[in-house]
């Protein structure tokens, strides 16, 4: 009964000679390097920085060639145009620069009417150029909106990552905890197992001599059982904690890897992690940089654009074109001579404006609905963490009363022994207590990996990005 009782308090499990235990770092790396969850959000991080370059795009110059040739009327002609446009962040403003060439394909050349635009000078004709919105599209277009959201996209993938690992970690540690207290629990109940075992013989061999009554050997086959049953339930319960910590634990290919009993660490549990702190005052810390607030924020900062962008395209197109242009070579067309500057208006307005209002309003409803999903995002975490300390104070006082529970119960198992040694007391009652002390020992561990499941949530919520 005292070696019981020290497997009990210390639960040791003895790994296989080729293995070293499992030990939590291990899984949370392997975690980090390979769990599907953790590779999609870096692949939504790869996501975002694409569509910013594809937003930025939006910037790239343009270039723009055409070729034409116009004949079997009165003029034959030959046009080249070439033209290069640079969109700019200014204003929405664009740029644009060109050359142009046309000219009769004819022999002697035949000089056309000052009306034909296509006509230049034999060296062909430069222009440049430039067209600022007024109205619509200047406090901003489509390009720098989109440029914004872009930008906003991947802080909210970063921080949905960051957000994403926590989770897993909290969830890997758990998990490994989880199996940890399975393979105790396997292991008491082996050892009451054991003591079942060698009591058979030592029961009947006082039943033949009449020390104790037939009875007691009924008890001791049904102490038996009881614990053969109990065994298979132990032996499925880490089974199938060890597939779950499968997920989380896995080999060099990604595939899930469950770790075998022979990895399980020695030792007991240790049920002291560090204090959590208090939640009002970590709350008003970590309210500014918890991952899951940061990308809500950013997701609030693309609809804020997008109301924006709403807003500057309801109302008319009003745009104010200045251009310069010059021919070049020798000619006596008075027209095509000298240098041309030309600067216009261009007005366009839908008359009702349903499209451009109905978009307003539309962005305007999603980011107050954005913007309520943060707040009930910050008070699920001021009361997440009042819970989680609340669940960390009920799992330490647990872990201290499981102990407790655990010393009277072994005390109580070797005093019942001794009574039953002395004709004092029945198999029945030795039975009870020492089933008694094994599920003291299992709720021990069960305890003191709540404290550290516990912990891990704590991490979750609390942890900023440095």
């Amino acid at each position: 009964m005292i070696r019981l009782a020290l497997t009990l308090l210390v639960t040791l499990a003895v790994p296989a000679a080729a293995q070293q235990p499992l030990e939590l770092p291990e899984v949370l790396e392997s975690a980090r390097a390979h769990h599907p969850r953790v590779e999609a959000a870096l692949a939504r991080v790869d996501v975002a920085e694409a569509e910013l370059m594809a937003a930025r795009g939006a910037f790239d110059p343009l270039l723009s060639a055409r070729a034409k040739l116009t004949t079997g009327g009165y003029y034959d002609l030959r046009r080249v145009d070439v033209e290069v446009y640079q969109p700019t962040p200014v204003w929405g403003a664009t740029v644009y620069a060109g050359y142009r060439y046309g000219r009769d394909v004819n022999d002697p050349p035949v000089d056309y009417p000052s009306y034909y635009s296509d006509d230049t000078l034999s060296r062909g004709e430069l222009r440049a150029g430039l067209t600022i919105p007024i109205w619509r599209d200047g406090p901003l277009d489509y390009r720098r909106a989109g440029r914004r959201i872009a930008e906003d996209g991947i802080d909210a993938a970063t921080e949905t990552q960051r957000y994403t690992w926590l989770s897993v970690q909290q969830k890997a540690t758990e998990s490994y905890w989880k199996w940890v207290a399975s393979g105790r629990q396997l292991e008491v109940t082996r050892e009451i197992l054991a003591l079942a075992e060698t009591r058979i013989d030592q029961i009947q061999r006082r039943i033949e001599v009449g020390a104790v009554a037939p009875i007691e050997g009924l008890e001791a086959r049904r102490s038996l059982l009881s614990r053969q049953q109990k065994l298979a339930a132990a032996q499925r319960s880490l089974e199938a904690s060890a597939l779950v910590l499968g997920l989380f634990h896995r080999d060099g290919r990604g595939n899930p890897d469950p770790p075998p009993p022979e990895r399980l660490p020695q030792g007991a549990v240790d049920g002291a992690p560090p204090e959590l702190g208090d939640p009002a005052a970590t709350f008003q810390r970590v309210v500014e940089c918890a991952p899951t607030l940061m990308a809500l924020r950013a997701k609030v900062r693309q609809l804020e654009t997008k109301v924006d962008l709403a807003r500057a395209r309801r109302g008319p197109q009003l745009d104010a074109s200045f251009g310069v242009s010059r021919d070049f070579g020798p000619t006596d067309d008075q027209s095509l001579d000298g240098t041309v500057f030309e600067a216009g208006l261009n007005f366009r307005m839908p008359l009702l404006l349903r499209s451009d209002r109905g978009n307003l309003d539309a962005a305007r409803a999603e980011l107050r609905a954005a913007r309520e999903e943060l707040r009930l995002a910050e008070d699920e975490l001021r009361t997440a963490l009042a819970d989680t300390v609340s669940a960390n104070r009920m799992a330490q006082e647990n872990f201290r009363l499981a102990r407790e529970s655990l010393a009277v119960m072994t005390e109580l198992a070797e005093a019942e022994r001794r009574r039953f040694d002395a004709g004092n007391s029945s198999l029945l009652f030795v039975n009870i207590r020492e089933q008694s002390l094994a599920d003291a020992a299992v709720a021990e561990v069960e305890a003191a990996a709540g404290t550290w499941a516990a912990y891990a949530g704590w991490q979750a919520l609390t942890t900023c990005p440095e």
